[in-house]
């Protein structure tokens, strides 16, 4: 008889706590999504409906009381489809932000470290027109007007994020 309790031993309360905790979280990222995004996820309507009263709520205290409400709700839904479905409405995002983040990269060292770097964007994007990115440089480099620089350092923003979308998938 000892044998068969371990074996069906519950998860500890911390352990209880942490899985709430995540579920409130879980909850909290779907009242950020908009209701066709929520359309698509695999929720109840008791669930859906409390997703959307919580997003007409202003007050904190009653919105978090909401929040615990769809925690509780959600213990009986299919949490790792919602999760998956929200993962899959941020990876796009999570995409364009990488991208522009490596186009600042670039622009920054472009500017600041000029033509090693410049060969360097070449050779990995050989499509580029080398005679235009240097001809932006250059304007980007030497303008003492801090108006007319941040025109050209747009401009070069503008060509270096069209060469990384354009680029063929590695």
């Amino acid at each position: 008889m000892h044998d068969d309790d371990e074996s069906l031993e519950l998860p500890s309360k911390s352990q209880r706590k942490r899985d709430m905790h995540a579920l409130f979280d879980l909850g909290a990222s779907m009242l950020e999504l908009s209701s066709g995004q929520l359309d698509k996820l695999p929720l109840e309507d008791s669930l859906r409906e409390a997703v959307d009263t919580c997003k007409n709520i202003k007050q904190h205290g009653a919105r978090k009381r909401q929040l615990k409400l769809i925690s509780k709700l959600m213990r009986d839904a299919d949490a790792e489809g919602i999760r998956n479905g929200i993962e899959s409405f941020k990876a796009p995002q999570r995409e364009a932000l990488a991208e522009l983040h490596a186009v600042e990269n670039w622009r920054d060292r472009l500017v600041s470290d000029g033509d090693p770097v410049l060969t360097e964007l070449i050779a990995e994007y050989p499509h580029a027109d080398r005679q235009q990115l240097r001809q932006i440089l250059r304007n980007a480099r030497q303008e003492k007007s801090p108006e007319r620089s941040k025109k050209a350092k747009r401009e070069l923003f503008q060509v270096i994020r069209s060469l990384i979308s354009d680029a063929p998938p590695q």
